[in-house]
C-alpha cells in the first residue's frame, strides 16, 4: 500500500502514464485514486511545459 503523501510526491516526480505502469493499473484509475485522496497532480501538458520552464509551480498538498 502506498501513502498519500507518497502518492503525492511520486505524481509530481514523473509522468502519471509511468506511475500507472509501474503498478499495474490504467492513467486514468490512478487519477481517480489521486482525486478521492485529494493527491493534486501536474495538469495536463505540465511535462511538456516543464521540458521549456514554463511549468507552474507545484501546489503544496493540502490536508486531506
Amino acid at each position: 500500500m502506498i501513502s498519500r503523501d507518497e502518492l503525492y510526491r511520486l505524481v509530481w516526480s514523473e509522468p502519471m502514464t509511468k506511475i500507472a505502469e509501474r503498478f499495474e493499473v490504467s492513467g486514468s484509475y490512478l487519477a481517480r485514486i489521486c482525486t478521492l485522496l485529494n493527491a493534486p497532480g501536474p495538469e495536463r501538458g505540465y511535462w511538456a511545459k516543464l521540458a521549456h520552464a514554463n511549468a507552474p509551480p507545484q501546489p503544496p498538498l493540502q490536508a486531506p
